[in-house]
């Protein structure tokens, strides 16, 4: 960094130094020893910046925190160089992504290129202006020490810069309005919210397009694109990535670095934080669909057999004094009837413990509205008005949903459910209970065809006794709410 000089004192002339101001020759040694140690500051490593600022005390390390360190300091290095640099970054939950890649990389690398700017981009502006705000605190704290600090009139939570340079760090959420920024770094951190969205076709779309015509857009000549994300999905942004970049040579390479939670030796990734024990539950605990993808970083397409119908347990009886829930999903009109195999409208009844999912009794048949709205009546005083009976509300059903809490005024609490994502995203929150053998059945005709059909699900012809018991439990299990009354 350029060394200034200071200015002659009253008794200095530019002609002569021989004798100089002590006062003048104390300022410009000050100066020298300042110009040197920031230049000793901008070649500080991204491992010792991390070291000197960590995200919090006692910061514990693994060897994908080193790996990672030392990855991002190639990608500063290349754009420095005027090169580009990509790279798609995938870890486990809770090990430390967004502390390095979105809280601390921006600001050493701004530190060092104070007229460089930074996007950091999120699944949603109040997440990445959370992430900004730290990254601001911290560059209030270190800036100083490269002779640096915010400018006064650019100085909020999702937008700041460096007084007297042009660079600086811009938060927003996908889809969001980036106009008239640039990126010499561009940071992508968790673009993906939860299980529900990350099934959604709609939203998968969503995301790859502002990626591709509102970021990439935004990118200086040298520039570098981190992507850095646990994975949910085989067609998430990564997985768009990956196909686009074999599917056309000429778009842009990304390397792909990826951090499993388990390597094949068996061994776990981060054991300073978490013993094996810890991951061993985890991976029990969201399944081999969701394991693989959010922990593995290697997410693979459903095969069809979602749900392992195969360990259900049958039981010759229901726990007393549990909350259940009646949960309908209907089939009325008069097109679903005249098909050749209509579908079913289902009552399930089912409770949840906090470990087990018990399902009662299912109500099953193909029914004209009048006579369902008969069998749900009957249904309801045979359960008692301590179980809640919930309703699948969607589109043409809402006039139904009225008529039948109408109908059922004073034998059963009616409330409604809309549904929140598509069926394998709803579906999901099962998805490990069934793998763990925490799903059981009281012993009843009924039970051959729903093991059958949820053996299917979500390929088999017929999915109404899966949609009743998603109905039923969905809330419950996922943690939403607890279940209604018990009978």
């Amino acid at each position: 960094m350029a060394r200034k000089r200071p200015r002659p004192g009253p008794n200095v002339t530019p002609s002569s130094d021989a004798h100089p101001d002590p006062i003048a020759a104390a300022l410009e040694r000050a100066a020298d020893e300042a110009g040197q140690a920031r230049a000793q500051r901008c070649d500080l490593s991204f491992g010792k910046f991390f070291q000197e600022f960590p995200p919090a005390p006692n910061y514990l390390y693994g060897q994908h925190t080193l790996a990672l360190l030392a990855e991002l300091q190639s990608a500063t290095t290349t754009v420095e160089e005027g090169g580009t640099y990509r790279a798609v970054i995938s870890m486990p939950p809770r090990h430390g992504k967004s502390d390095i890649c979105s809280r601390r990389y921006p600001i050493w690398h701004l530190c060092r290129n104070p007229d460089h700017e930074v996007i950091l981009a999120t699944y949603s502006a109040d997440l990445s202006e959370y992430m900004s705000r730290d990254a601001r605190r911290c560059f209030s704290e270190c800036a100083p020490h490269w002779g640096l600090r915010l400018s006064d009139d650019m100085n909020q939570v999702g937008a700041w810069t460096i007084h007297g340079h042009r660079g600086g760090m811009y938060a927003m959420g996908l889809g969001g309005t980036i106009t008239g920024k640039g990126a010499h770094i561009l940071v992508i951190d968790d673009y993906c919210k939860n299980r529900e969205e990350a099934e959604s076709e709609t939203i998968r779309a969503k995301v790859w397009d502002s990626f591709r015509n509102d970021l990439l857009t935004r990118l200086a000549p040298a520039h570098a694109v981190v992507i850095v994300a646990t994975r949910w999905h085989e067609d998430d942004l990564a997985g768009r990535i990956f196909a686009e970049m074999e599917r056309d040579p000429q778009f842009p390479r990304f390397a792909r670095v990826n951090f499993p939670a388990q390597a094949a030796d068996g061994s776990f990734l981060f054991t300073a934080r978490f013993p094996a024990g810890w991951y061993e539950a985890q991976r029990a605990a969201v399944g081999s669909y969701a394991w693989q993808s959010l922990y593995q970083g290697d997410p693979q397409p459903r095969t069809g057999r979602m749900l392992r119908a195969d360990l259900v347990q049958i039981v010759d009886a229901c726990p007393n004094g549990l909350r259940y829930v009646r949960g309908w999903d209907l089939a009325s009109t008069e097109k679903e009837r005249v098909k050749d195999d209509p579908d079913f409208t289902v009552g399930t009844l089912a409770g949840f413990d906090g470990k087990d999912l018990w399902v009662r009794d299912v109500v099953r048949g193909q029914w004209s509205a009048l006579e369902r709205d008969g069998r749900m009546l009957d249904t309801a005083k045979r359960d008692g008005a301590g179980v809640t009976v919930k309703i699948e509300t969607v589109a043409g059903y809402k006039d139904t949903f009225t008529r039948i809490r109408a109908l059922l005024a004073g034998k059963a609490i009616v409330r409604n459910h809309i549904p929140r994502g598509d069926k394998v995203a709803e579906m999901s929150p099962l998805e490990p209970l069934f793998e763990a053998g925490h799903v059981k059945i009281l012993r009843a005709p009924w039970n051959a065809a729903w093991i059958a059909e949820i053996a299917a699900f979500p390929k088999g012809k017929h999915d109404d006794q899966a949609d009743s018991l998603k109905i039923a439990a969905s809330e419950a299990v996922s943690g939403r709410r607890r279940m209604s009354i018990s009978v």
